[in-house]
């Protein structure tokens, strides 16, 4: 079924605080097709947003790690005033939306073709847009609706993705890529820039490690994290989890990292209640299995 679009011209950009930021651009869209609801915002002093609006992007070709990364830095905001955008790609863009909308996080996506449902692309992130909007988020796009993606797309929905942020999180990129000019046209507007430190060896590090290099925040953990945000973290420290006898079974065994088959063993429960309570976990966001290894992460 389409999605119900609205039409906001250029004339009204300015009525609007989120999107009066696209004025700053050189070349302004001429207007913006809207799909879901569109979030409204306060500017502080500094020009800095209520709730706060992180764009997160990266690798269409994430590793594990980048995986890892964005499920632990965006768990980290759960509690947190903030909107997380992206660009409904494969990879990085996809589970920064997946886990904001997993966190209850309103996330917005400005994908690289018009909204109407026959040309959303990915064609496979058809249903990721649809859980957008339904959980009360945004989809945008300057393209008329049934423009599909094209090579020059993208760099043009990138700007808008820049100018429309508070702080852009770069986790993992390759040397040449989309997401480093995105980074750049960020930094040209005066955004803040993070990025995720990795692996010297790897083709999705370099790009990141070259913006580490060149001037960019350091996001090594969620303490780097809510500094790029100017956030304080005292109210989110404050919160109190509430955990089954399970949970907190489960949490206990792990001081350190434990192979899961072995975690199951030690916790002595039947492997339907293990696994019901190792999943209510990691949707909390308070443990993480890789590799058949399991971490508690606060």
């Amino acid at each position: 079924m389409p999605f119900p679009l609205s039409i906001i011209p250029r004339e009204k950009f300015s009525e609007h605080p989120l999107l009066a930021r696209l004025l700053e651009l050189h070349d302004v869209p001429e207007m913006l097709y809207v799909a879901g609801t569109l979030p409204e915002i306060t500017l502080d002093e500094y020009g800095r947003a209520t709730p706060r609006i992180l764009t997160v992007i990266g690798s269409r070709k994430n590793t594990n790690y980048g995986k890892n990364c964005v499920e632990k830095l965006i768990n980290s905001l759960a509690n947190e005033n903030i909107i997380i955008l992206s660009g409904l790609a494969y990879g990085i863009d996809s589970l920064a939306h997946n886990t904001a909308l997993k966190n209850k996080i309103i996330t917005i996506a400005i994908p690289g073709s018009g909204l109407d449902t026959k040309v959303i692309y990915p064609r496979t992130h058809l249903g990721l847009a649809e859980d957008i909007v339904n959980s009360g988020g945004t989809l945008l796009s300057e393209l008329p609706p049934e423009t599909p993606a094209a090579q020059w797309t993208f760099p043009s929905r990138n700007r808008i993705m820049a100018a429309l942020s508070d702080a852009l999180l770069v986790v993992e990129a390759e040397e040449k890529s989309g997401t480093l000019i995105t980074a750049r046209q960020a930094l040209e507007l005066g955004r803040d820039i993070g990025a995720v430190p990795g692996d010297i060896f790897s083709p999705t590090s370099i790009g990141t490690n070259i913006l580490i290099r060149d001037g960019a925040y350091t996001i090594a953990n969620e303490d780097d994290l809510f500094a790029l945000l100017h956030l304080s973290k005292r109210e989110s420290k404050e919160i109190i989890r509430d955990y089954s006898p399970n949970e907190q079974l489960i949490l206990n065994l792990l001081s350190e990292p434990i192979e899961k088959d072995l975690l199951l063993i030690n916790s002595k429960l039947s492997p339907t209640d293990f696994l019901i309570t190792l999943s209510s976990l990691e949707m909390k966001g308070v443990i993480q299995e890789t590799f058949g290894e399991v971490t508690k992460i606060v």
